[in-house]
């Protein structure tokens, strides 16, 4: 029993490893060509195109892990199929099941690693390089934004920012609508320009035009401040960002704290968050999915198994790749739940493979 479990580990990793390393080859050498002009264009140094070039080695080796341990266990098993040492190990006494056990035990191996790695290389790597590209090619920084509106969590105001500026921590034409227990409009204040004081955890509002509406009576009171600070607008300036992209990239716990709190402080954006994170947690499932639908199809050809195992393998990997796609648009959108935007590829792609077993049957 030993023996088979090792032989069949060694026979799919081993093909695995160089489906891995030519995958992941390719898609560097894709992703060098592409900013290649840019590259020529800006005079950069080679030291500098070599280190971002190499921080991208963990994205891509994320990105071919899946497909290279579907293509090496459609190739094993087409093998044992070809070579009828399926009918030997049958014969033996074991079923069908104990011969896929163990690469299905691979599978959740290498999700559990694609996860730790992920966490600890993948996403550092990545920040690293996109810093590296900021300042080689001086652009801005990637967080700031444009009209965005959130909520207190005391629901005591709503702020209106026509643009936030987060090299310098600032926001542009600021409203301030304040409402009572029951709701109600109750005044507004307008600002120029807020800057975030780190030392204070405040904003300071400069240029401001306060509006009140007096107690009891049907008038508006209106003031002007030069500079003027309010003690209840202390809203981080993390919660102007577009973290669009960076919600895959920081660090998990403030991950799930950020997504929780932006629920109630900008609900219009919590879908598209949402769907982010759990494509970064559920996305580590990919070699499990990959490796169980490999064990679920029949094979049945006996000539030419490479060339037929490379056309399984790319076409189930671009049915779940493009159907994962359309879900997780509409999980952005809020269609659908985030999870299920990645659990739906999971169970179509299942379905599709066990369809296709129970037809050549």
């Amino acid at each position: 029993m030993k023996v088979l479990d090792r032989y069949i580990i060694r026979s799919v990793t081993s093909v695995a490893f160089m489906a891995l390393l030519l995958c992941t080859l390719m898609l560097i050498s894709v992703d060098l060509f592409a900013n290649l002009d840019s590259y020529l264009t800006g005079e950069v140094p080679a030291l500098t195109i070599a280190k971002i070039t190499l921080l991208g080695i963990p994205e891509s080796f994320i990105f071919a892990l899946g497909p290279s341990l579907l293509f090496s266990a459609s190739f094993f098993l087409s093998q044992v199929q070809a070579n009828n040492e399926l009918i030997c190990i049958l014969g033996s006494g074991l079923s069908y099941r104990r011969l896929v056990a163990p690469i299905l035990i691979l599978g959740l191996m290498f999700s559990a690693g694609q996860f730790m790695f992920s966490e600890y290389v993948h996403i550092p790597a990545s920040q690293m390089r996109e810093r590296s590209r900021d300042e080689l090619f001086g652009l801005r920084s990637t967080y700031d934004n444009r009209n965005i509106t959130l909520t207190d969590p005391g629901r005591t105001y709503v702020v209106h920012a026509k643009q936030y500026r987060d090299d310098e921590s600032r926001l542009t034409q600021v409203m301030l609508v304040f409402l009572d227990e029951q709701g109600t409009f109750n005044g507004r204040i307008d600002a120029a320009f807020a800057y975030w004081e780190e030392a204070r955890g405040i904003w300071r509002l400069e240029r401001v035009r306060s509006q009140a509406i007096e107690p009891g009576e049907l008038t508006i009171s209106m003031t002007e401040h030069q500079t003027l600070y309010l003690d209840a607008f202390t809203l981080e300036p993390a919660f102007f960002r577009n973290l669009s992209s960076d919600i895959k990239t920081m660090e998990l716990s403030a991950a799930l704290r950020y997504l929780k709190r932006i629920k109630v402080l900008d609900p219009l954006r919590h879908p598209g968050l949402s769907t982010d994170l759990v494509e970064r947690l559920l996305g580590n499932l990919s070699p499990l999915v990959m490796l169980f639908i490999a064990c679920t199809i029949s094979y049945r050809y006996k000539k030419n198994v490479l060339l037929f195992s490379i056309i399984t393998s790319l076409g189930i990997a671009v049915i779940y790749y493009v159907v994962q796609m359309v879900t997780l648009i509409m999980a952005r959108q809020g269609v659908i739940g985030a999870v299920w935007g990645m659990v739906i590829p999971m169970i179509v792609i299942v379905c599709i493979a066990l369809a296709e077993r129970a037809a050549v049957r």
